[in-house]
């Protein structure tokens, strides 16, 4: 009896994409099994690689490293790749300070106190985004690596090192 074939089989015709190496034709790039879309979202909200789930990502605490130590993902795509994750840590930061200032305005009201107000969201948008910073650079990485590896030339190893996505393997 043959296997069923699923809606998304015929996406990966020489099954270069299979977990299990034995499966695929003789000869073919069989490489390990690529993470769904969810799990590399949620590995980036944990500072870790999309691609491989490795948790030793950064020189220091503002510094990414150029790729991941275990599997050669590209971090930084390139000059400019960061506006990304200045983004994410833009949007997070503003609905962070959002919700702190509905929650402040819900115990403060009728009588709000502006000065504490004031000092504390300077505060908040001050700090914020640095305690968040690695983590939209993950966050970015991910939308990154998800976005690329649907390229044509993801597949191919030669191209994938020569793009200046994040193919690169080594």
């Amino acid at each position: 009896m043959s296997d069923p074939v699923g809606p998304y089989d015929t996406l990966d015709p020489q099954g270069l994409l299979r977990a299990d190496p034995s499966e695929g034709p003789a000869g073919a790039d069989n490489r390990p099994h690529e993470p769904s879309a969810v799990r590399a979202l949620l590995r980036g909200l944990a500072k870790r690689c999309p691609r491989c789930g490795e948790r030793d990502l950064f020189v220091h605490w503002l510094k990414i490293r150029d790729r991941c130590p275990r599997c050669k993902l590209r971090l930084e795509r390139e000059e400019g790749g960061f506006l990304g994750a200045m983004t994410v840590n833009y949007s997070v930061t503003t609905l962070a300070w959002a919700a702190f200032l509905v929650i402040w305005l819900i115990v403060d009201l009728p009588r709000v106190r502006v000065v504490p107000l004031t000092v504390a969201s300077v505060l908040l948008v001050g700090v914020f985004p640095l305690a968040f910073y690695p983590f939209s650079k993950t966050i970015w990485a991910a939308v990154d690596y998800l976005v690329f590896r649907s390229s044509p030339d993801y597949a191919s190893e030669d191209a994938a090192d020569r793009a200046p996505g994040n193919g690169g393997r080594y």
